[in-house]
């Protein structure tokens, strides 16, 4: 009787989508380079979100910043230490854009090592507001691995 009930059940969740298949994936983004981060980033999140949205699987992404990876998630260069920064400056507008899309359309989550500010002397005020920065990188990336999410590292 029991074994029935519990099959019963599990067949109500499977059809309510409760058990749906998801891909789990955690990016260790520690690169400075914009082409890399434009390629390994966002057109790859983007391309494995359609590829399994295609086989009916939801992919569930997140990103942990650090390395040289910090001034490109910060929206108020002015009051950052990378202010005198042109290049950073004019390549921002486009970042932004990318990594609202990301975040908004694609569920993407964004994990900062509050640690490696803190040594940068970056305030949390300065980043998008889809950017969390209360964990270091380690902490981030042990409890995603922990958590059931594929490691990928993107230097």
């Amino acid at each position: 009787m029991i074994k029935h009930i519990l099959i019963f059940i599990s067949s109500l969740l499977l059809s309510a989508g409760v058990l749906a298949e998801e891909r789990k994936a955690v990016f260790d983004l520690t690169s400075g380079d914009p082409e890399r981060i434009e390629g390994r980033i966002i057109e790859t999140i983007k391309g494995l979100h359609e590829h399994y949205a295609s086989i009916g699987i939801e992919f569930k992404p997140v990103v942990v910043i650090s390395g040289n990876a910090y001034k490109y998630f910060i929206r108020d260069l002015d009051n950052s230490p990378f202010k005198e920064d042109g290049a950073l400056a004019a390549l921002q507008p486009q970042f932004e854009t990318a990594f609202t899309e990301l975040h908004t359309q694609y569920n993407v989550r964004f994990d900062m090592c509050g640690t490696g500010m803190k040594a940068r002397k970056i305030d949390a005020s300065t980043l998008y507001p889809f950017v969390n920065t209360d964990k270091s990188k380690y902490v981030y990336l042990i409890d995603w691995q922990n958590a059931g999410y594929a490691y990928i590292p993107i230097p």
